[in-house]
């Protein structure tokens, strides 16, 4: 199947629609002209019939015309038009014009009853004729009397006139599709303008945007979407190269750390207890790989679509009262106190497993970031619309200009401070996803101890009433 360029459609469709435009307007002028030429033809013939019962006149028991003439200023009796004069049984009475001869007499049918009035007629050698017949009183007696006007002036008329359609319209239609060729080619050529900057536009050039030469029309609204579609893509890809690059620079630190440790422990024989603390330190590195590695994975599930929100109505206190005591042990060896305290019920509908990692996260940094004798505060408030789950530390909170790029995988504000801690920067990067992939928000401020101050906010599910 042959694919035409768009600009050729367009033009195709702009002529056809002035085709289908054209051809009943004109079918209508046509019709309107052959109305209007028969209606003044059958205006003329009421005229003749008045006239032609002026005219006749009976003299010496004949009918005759009032004047000698065949030619006379009431009334022309030329080839156009002719008189008929008949008595009520079809006997012929008068005659003037074409009438008189035969053949033309012979072709008419006689005036009757049913015949009376305006009629069209063909004659055998095909000439048109209109006529009108009615009674007429003629001295004593009544008498058909019937007028009639050839046709084929109108209808000539009428071919001419088709003529100059059948001419005028192809050539109309033909400049009309030039004219639109032209028009389409104008109309379409920001989109090749645009179509050559795309070409252009890569996985190496993802800067490059497309020219916006109207903002206000369809092609600069579409030229907008396309770059704000690629300026998505270059975050994307940005993201995708810092991910790519803080991956391989936190696998690489595990695993250097294990080369090292199995290269010291060859380079001399040591007793068993050093090869313990050496397989030891090895095997530290290793589970830190290893959790680094299942945390990646999490958030390529998540972030795939593959694992969806299995959205149901839980109590979040409840959650949080759950994962607070998971973590009661790392509290313990921390000697940091944790405090979780609720009124009433947190209704609210969430994926368990997403929202419990992400509690799991948020208190398990503040935990690690909370001095020892200090207090990890967990509660809640509500308003009419949300649940607002808040942890609270007393660590060292996080700075108002860095809260935002937290959420971001692999960053740390203190590499130093993270690291000794045992994150990899991927913690809160969970938390913001799971809250979102919930329809949740997350919010980070600080305290009235200085500590920062996490705030999950959830919708407020009616299983909650």
């Amino acid at each position: 199947m042959i694919r035409l360029r768009l600009r050729t459609r367009l033009t195709l469709w702009f002529a056809a629609s002035l085709v289908l435009i054209l051809s009943p307007y004109l079918a209508g002028v046509l019709a309107l002209e052959w109305k209007s030429m028969r209606a003044a033809l059958d205006h003329h013939l009421t005229e003749d019939l008045e006239v032609a019962s002026e005219m006749l006149v009976l003299r010496g028991g004949d009918i005759a015309w009032r004047t000698e003439t065949d030619r006379d200023y009431g009334y022309d009796a030329g080839d156009a038009r002719w008189v008929e004069v008949y008595t009520l049984e079809g006997y012929p009475l008068f005659f003037r014009g074409l009438a008189r001869q035969e053949a033309i007499r012979a072709a008419m049918p006689l005036p009757a009853d049913g015949t009376q009035g305006l009629r069209s007629l063909r004659t055998p050698a095909g000439a048109h004729v209109r006529t009108l017949a009615e009674q007429r009183r003629l001295g004593p007696a009544r008498v058909w009397v019937r007028v009639a006007r050839t046709e084929d002036d109108l209808r000539q008329d009428l071919r001419d006139l088709l003529l100059i359609f059948s001419v005028a319209t192809p050539l109309a239609v033909l400049g009309a599709a030039a004219a639109g060729h032209v028009i389409a080619g104008r109309a379409l050529a920001p989109l090749t303008r645009m179509a050559e900057r795309a070409r252009n536009i890569s996985a190496e050039h993802l800067s490059e945007r497309l020219p916006v030469e109207n903002a206000n029309d369809e092609l600069g609204q579409l030229a907008i979407v396309f770059n704000d579609t690629f300026a998505r893509l270059e975050a994307s890809f940005d993201r995708l190269r810092r991910f790519t690059a803080d991956a391989s620079h936190e696998l690489r630190t595990p695993l250097t750390a294990i080369r090292s440790v199995g290269e010291v422990g060859l380079r001399e024989t040591r007793d068993a207890r050093a090869y313990q603390e050496i397989i030891g330190s090895m095997l530290e590195e290793t589970d830190r790989l290893s959790g680094l590695v299942d945390t990646l994975l999490t958030l390529s599930r998540w972030e795939s679509g593959r694992l969806r929100p299995a959205r149901a109505a839980i109590d979040l206190g409840a959650l949080a009262r759950e994962v607070a005591g998971q973590l009661a042990v790392l509290a313990e060896e921390r000697r940091v106190d944790v405090d979780v305290s609720f009124e009433g019920w947190l209704m609210v509908a969430v994926d368990r497993l997403m929202i419990g990692q992400a509690l799991m996260n948020v208190i398990d940094n503040g935990i690690k970031f909370t001095p020892e004798g200090k207090k990890v505060r967990i509660w809640a408030r509500t308003d009419a619309r949300e649940h607002h789950l808040i942890v609270d530390d007393e660590g060292p909170g996080i700075p108002s200009d860095q809260r935002a790029r937290v959420l971001e995988r692999f960053y740390r504000i203190d590499d130093g401070r993270a690291r000794g801690a045992g994150g990899v920067g991927l913690g809160l990067a969970i938390v913001q996803w799971a809250v979102t992939a919930n329809q949740g928000r997350i919010v980070i401020d600080d305290n009235d101890a200085g500590g920062a101050r996490i705030i999950m906010s959830f919708l407020r599910s009616p299983a909650g009433s």
